[in-house]
C-alpha cells in the first residue's frame, strides 16, 4: 500500500514534463565516477524519503534528441498547510550524482486549460542527489523559499522500472538492440627514449562491456591510465609487461567500467609524464557489429562457477586446475607463446580467466602477416584467428572463448589447461606453448 500511495502522488507531476524539456539546453558528458558507479538510466524509479512520512522522489533519466543524457526529478512532499506539495528538478548527470535546478508551479487550477502565455513555473533553487549505491542516496537542497529553506534527507529505492537491473556501470545505458562490437587501438611512444608499445581493446555485447589496456617493453614500475585526460587507474609493469582491465557490470578481476573510452584519447603515464598515447586516433562511438556478430544467446543456459552456490554445475573442466572459485576470487593464467622459427618475429599469448560467474580463454597473435591462423588445442582444431592491420601498421588478431556463451565469444566447451596450444599458418605451427595447469 505504501508504494501505491507514493505512485498516486506522482500522477500530479506529469504536467511539467514539456516545460522541463524546454530547459535542457546543454549536454552532460557521460563520464565516470573515479571510485565506482555512475548514474545510468536504471536509476529511474521511485525513491522513498526513509526518515519522513509519505514523501519522496520520482527520478527519470532520459535521452534527448541530440543524444545527451539528462534527468528529471519530481519531489512530492507537503506544505505548511499540511496539504500535498510538489516540485520538479531538471539537470545533469555528473559521475555518481544528479545536479538539478528546482522549480515550482503556482496558481494553477484543477483541470485548467493550457495557456501558452502562462508563466506559472519559476525557479526556486537547487537540488543535488548523490548515490552511494543503486538503492541508496542522499539529497541536499537549497531554495529561496522561506518555508522550505535548505536541508537534506536520505533516500532509498522504492520501485524500479520493470525488467531493469541497476549495476552502476555504463552497460546499463546500452541500447537494447545493441549488437556485438569490438575495437582495437594502438598506443605509441609519446616521448624520446620510450621504446615500448601498447594496445587498447574495447568490446561490448548486450548488457556487457569490457575495456582493457596492455603494454609491453616498458621499464618496470607503476603507471597510470588516462582516458580523456582523466586518471582511470594505476597498474604495475613487471618484466616489461602490464595490463589493466575494466568491465560493466563489474566483476571479479576487473575494475568497474564507469566511463566510456570511445571517442577519447587514451594515454599511459609514468611519474614524469605521458609514455604511450593514441594521439588523435580514437575508438568510434556506438560502433556495433564491427569485427563481430549479433546473434547467439545472452548467457542463458550457462554454468555457475561459484563453489559456494547450491546451483554450482560447472562442466568440471579441471584437468589439473579447479572447476570453481569462491565468490570474490579470481584466477588468471597467462603465458607467452613460443616462436617455432617458421615465421620469425611472430608473437602471441594465451590467457585463462575464471571467476564465480564465468570462464574465458583467449589467444592473441601479433607481428604476423594479415590473414587467417588456425588454433589447435591438444591437436584439436578450436577456431580461426583473423589478424588485421591497425592504424599504426601493426598486425593483431585474437579469438576469445567463454562459458556462459555470449555474442562475440566462441563457446568454451574444452579445457586448455595442461594442454598444448598451437597456432598454424598453412598447416605449419608458427607459435606454440604447453599451457600451464594452474
Amino acid at each position: 500500500m505504501k508504494s501505491i500511495q507514493r505512485f498516486t502522488c506522482l500522477i500530479l507531476t506529469t504536467g511539467l514534463t514539456m516545460f522541463a524539456t524546454d530547459l535542457w539546453s546543454h549536454e552532460s558528458e557521460h563520464d565516470g565516477h573515479p571510485d565506482g558507479m555512475i548514474v545510468t538510466r536504471h536509476f529511474s524509479g521511485i525513491w522513498d524519503q526513509v526518515d519522513q512520512e509519505a514523501q519522496g522522489l520520482a527520478i527519470q533519466v532520459v535521452e534527448q534528441f541530440d543524444d545527451s543524457r539528462k534527468s528529471v526529478a519530481y519531489w512530492y512532499t507537503y506544505g505548511a498547510d499540511r496539504k500535498s506539495a510538489w516540485f520538479v528538478g531538471t539537470g545533469d548527470l555528473v559521475d555518481n550524482r544528479i545536479e538539478l535546478e528546482l522549480f515550482e508551479s503556482d496558481d494553477v487550477g484543477f483541470m485548467q486549460d493550457n495557456d501558452p502565455a502562462s508563466d506559472s513555473v519559476e525557479s526556486i533553487g537547487t537540488m543535488v542527489i548523490v548515490f552511494e549505491s543503486c538503492d541508496r542516496g542522499a539529497v541536499t537542497f537549497d531554495t529561496s523559499d522561506d518555508e522550505m529553506g535548505s536541508g537534506s534527507f536520505r533516500i532509498e529505492r522504492l520501485l524500479e522500472i520493470m525488467n531493469t537491473h541497476c549495476t552502476g556501470g555504463i552497460s546499463d545505458d546500452m541500447h537494447i538492440d545493441g549488437m556485438f562490437g569490438e575495437q582495437y587501438l594502438a598506443l605509441e611512444p609519446a616521448r624520446e627514449g620510450i621504446n615500448g608499445e601498447g594496445r587498447a581493446q574495447y568490446e561490448d555485447f548486450p548488457g556487457h562491456m569490457e575495456f582493457e589496456v596492455k603494454v609491453e617493453n616498458l621499464p618496470d614500475g607503476n603507471y597510470h591510465l588516462h582516458v580523456g585526460m582523466r586518471n582511470r587507474g594505476d597498474f604495475m609493469v613487471s618484466e616489461g609487461r602490464g595490463e589493466i582491465k575494466y568491465a560493466s557490470p563489474a566483476e571479479d578481476g576487473h575494475m568497474p567500467l564507469n566511463f566510456d573510452p570511445r571517442g577519447k584519447r587514451i594515454e599511459v603515464y609514468d611519474d614524469t609524464g605521458v609514455v604511450l598515447s593514441s594521439f588523435d586516433n580514437m575508438m568510434e562511438e556506438d560502433d556495433h557489429g564491427h569485427h563481430g556478430r549479433g546473434d547467439g544467446d545472452h548467457g542463458e543456459g550457462g554454468h555457475d562457477y561459484d563453489c559456494d552456490s547450491d546451483s554450482h554445475h560447472g562442466r568440471g573442466m579441471g584437468m589439473g586446475g579447479p572447476d570453481c572459485v569462491e565468490d570474490g576470487d579470481y584466477i588468471e593464467i597467462e603465458v607467452e607463446l613460443e616462436n617455432t622459427g617458421v615465421l620469425p618475429g611472430a608473437e602471441g599469448e594465451a590467457e585463462w580467466e575464471m571467476n564465480s560467474s564465468r570462464v574465458e580463454f583467449s589467444v592473441e597473435v601479433e607481428d604476423v602477416a594479415e590473414g587467417s591462423y588456425g588454433l589447435e588445442v591438444a591437436g584439436v582444431e578450436r577456431g580461426t584467428i583473423e589478424a588485421f592491420r591497425m592504424h599504426d601498421g601493426d598486425v593483431h588478431g585474437r579469438i576469445k572463448f567463454r562459458d556462459p556463451e555470449v555474442p562475440g565469444r566462441e563457446p568454451l566447451d574444452f579445457d586448455p589447461r595442461g594442454q598444448m596450444i598451437e597456432i598454424l599458418q598453412d598447416e605449419q605451427v608458427i607459435l606454440e606453448v604447453q599451457f600451464p595447469s594452474e
